[in-house]
């Protein structure tokens, strides 16, 4: 048979180093990544935290585990275990470094930043009631490392329950 222009048969196809086993090795390689990331390895299945205190319970829905570029949905929901006459969520800066904020439904009365943290204000909440809200993000492809992140709710100015998260961002 002949080969194509350009091409020598001892050259190209006939040499005896040339083995498949390099082949094999990297195939199986990207299969094992691609089946890492199947089972979650890199990120983006939601963990659910829940933190109760004497006056309100704190639950958080957000993945632990991201990746460059990817679009989110974090799950916040306070109950109110006695009125809370100004309720108010603090997420800490670590929750903004590295990612795209896209919005917050629904929206809070105020929101302010102190530089170390992030201010939602809801306002009253009686005793009893669910105030779930829903913040989207997306991962800046250029972040990437680990960090903690906090959130707490406060009445006014005391502060009812706190939660520290880890956040893992893969390349």
């Amino acid at each position: 048979m002949d080969t194509p222009f350009a091409l020598d048969r001892q050259r190209h196809l006939d040499r005896e180093h040339h083995s498949a086993i390099y082949r094999r090795l990297g195939l199986s390689l990207l299969a094992l990544i691609c089946l890492l990331g199947v089972l979650n390895l890199f990120g983006q299945r939601s963990t659910l935290t829940r933190v109760d205190g004497s006056a309100a319970s704190l639950t958080v829905n957000s993945p632990e585990r991201l990746r460059g570029g990817l679009v989110f949905t974090s799950e916040i929901t306070v109950i109110a275990h006695q009125k809370l006459g100004d309720a108010q969520v603090q997420l800490s800066s670590d929750w903004f470094r590295g990612m795209t904020f896209n919005g917050v439904a629904p929206q809070p009365n105020n929101m302010s930043s102190n530089g170390d943290s992030v201010t939602l204000d809801y306002g009253p909440i009686d005793t009893g009631q669910s105030m779930p809200f829903w913040i989207s993000w997306q991962t800046n492809p250029t972040t990437l490392g680990a960090r903690s992140e906090k959130v707490s709710v406060s009445d006014g100015s005391s502060q009812l329950v706190s939660m520290q998260r880890s956040l893992l961002v893969f390349p």
